[in-house]
């Protein structure tokens, strides 16, 4: 399994890389490996053979490995792309988010370099059926790397009163895009239901994958600039309730503030791929639908039936190339049927499952609908929540804001021309 790929390790520090070298090779000898003292000698490589795989440590002089990483991530957007560093690099590593699809903290051990490899890997094989890629090819530039969010990408990748100049102006061009980041922030009880909380709080508060899936989703659907919480479109209005339900359920749990962002952007982009379809493949999005209605049978089956692929597959392709980290990609790619995941008890991914499941049962046609979706019994089992699931049921529907009927609060009309 996983033979013939290719891995590249960076680290200035010789002994590491020998070591490295020696335990690799002695527990996967069909893996082929390259190993390199600098950053710069590393990117040689890569322009003379490709890796599917980079490892770099956080700490390197010159160049460290967020700045590294970052090249590669726009070189070679399929490689994936692993940070090895410590626990004092917490500055520097906030610098390489947004281009690094994997932490591990120092030191660590063998088996889990080899997980975090493997984790990426079958991603990368799930996302390259021959159907699908053809449909990315075909996605127009506005879609595949829309211009707010390149902008707002390079922004997030550092720190510093700069930086924040620079969000600081970002936000002014882009009011509605804060204004939705506030309202999620509203739903889930995080502020005031008055406040003017500004889109770098929004950022402490939420988190920066969240903001990056709502700038995604909002370029997506053609950024409006009018946005009303009280009766907001139905394609906003559906991934707010998934991504308020994920962060509640990950918060009912007490999970790290990395964690319960990771869910919440997760499940804000469960359905991007929908969108893209629609656009893309107007005639097979319409024949999908028609015949999950004609057949009562659930919508991956019928994606499958008429297309190929199914829309979670071309969300998890696209937040890939995004740069969204490996655990986000994997709660998406599976958020409909967890239980065929690499990752075979991650309670993140149920989480997001979980979310998927309740929304649909608050949803439009409510029960009829979710009646169509098996519940992935065995998978709630294995992750260790058939107790727990009930209480994340109640929390969920009891928090649950039915679409066009909240309650108003001042200032909730937003009708920027930005």
């Amino acid at each position: 399994m996983y033979e013939d790929i290719s891995i590249i390790f960076v680290d200035d520090d010789p002994n590491v890389l020998r070591g490295l070298r020696r335990r690799m090779m002695s527990q996967r000898p069909n893996w082929s490996l390259r190993f390199f003292e600098s950053a710069e000698s590393a990117l040689i490589g890569l322009a003379e053979e490709q890796a599917d795989v980079v490892i770099s440590d956080m700490r390197m002089p010159e160049m460290d490995g967020a700045e590294f990483l970052r090249i590669v991530a726009n070189r070679y957007p399929q490689t994936s792309r692993i940070l090895l560093s410590g626990y004092a690099d917490e500055i520097a590593i906030q610098n390489g988010t947004t281009a690094t699809q994997h932490f591990l903290t120092k030191p660590c051990k063998d088996t889990d370099i080899i997980h975090a490899v493997e984790r990426g890997l079958v991603m990368r094989r799930y996302l390259h059926d021959p159907m699908l890629v053809d449909l990315l090819a075909r996605i127009p530039r506005e879609l595949a790397w829309p211009a707010t969010f390149e902008r707002l990408h390079t922004i997030l990748q550092f720190t510093g009163p700069k930086s924040r100049d620079e969000l600081n102006e970002f936000a002014a061009d882009h009011p509605a895009l804060t204004f939705l980041a506030r309202d999620l922030a509203r739903r889930e009880k995080l502020v005031a239901a008055d406040s003017q909380t500004g889109l770098i709080g929004l950022v402490k508060l939420l988190g920066i994958e969240t903001i990056k899936a709502l700038c995604i989703l909002w370029s997506e659907l053609g950024q409006p600039a009018k946005f009303d919480p009280n009766v907001p479109a139905i394609e906003l209005h559906r991934p707010l309730v998934l991504g308020q339900m994920a962060a509640n359920i990950a918060r009912l749990q007490n999970l790290p503030f990395e964690t319960v962002d990771q869910v919440r952007a997760a499940a804000l982009l469960c359905h991007i791929g929908e969108i893209i379809i629609k656009r893309v493949m107007p005639d097979g999005y319409k024949a999908s639908r028609d015949r999950a209605d004609r057949d009562d049978c659930d919508i991956i089956s019928a994606e499958v039936a008429e297309m190929g692929f199914a829309h979670p597959a071309v969300s998890a392709s696209i937040c890939a190339y995004w740069g969204f980290p490996h655990e986000v990609v994997e709660q998406i790619a599976f958020h409909h049927r967890p239980e065929v995941a690499p990752t075979p008890n991650s309670r993140t991914l149920l989480i997001v499952y979980a979310a998927q499941y309740f929304a649909r049962i608050v949803g439009k046609d409510g029960m009829k609908r979710a009646a169509k979706y098996d519940l992935a019994s065995g998978f709630i089992s294995r992750c260790g929540a058939d107790d727990i699931w009930p209480v994340w049921e109640r929390s969920c529907i009891e928090n649950h804001l039915p679409h066009g009927i909240e309650k108003p609060y001042p200032g909730q009309m937003f009708h920027s021309a930005g």
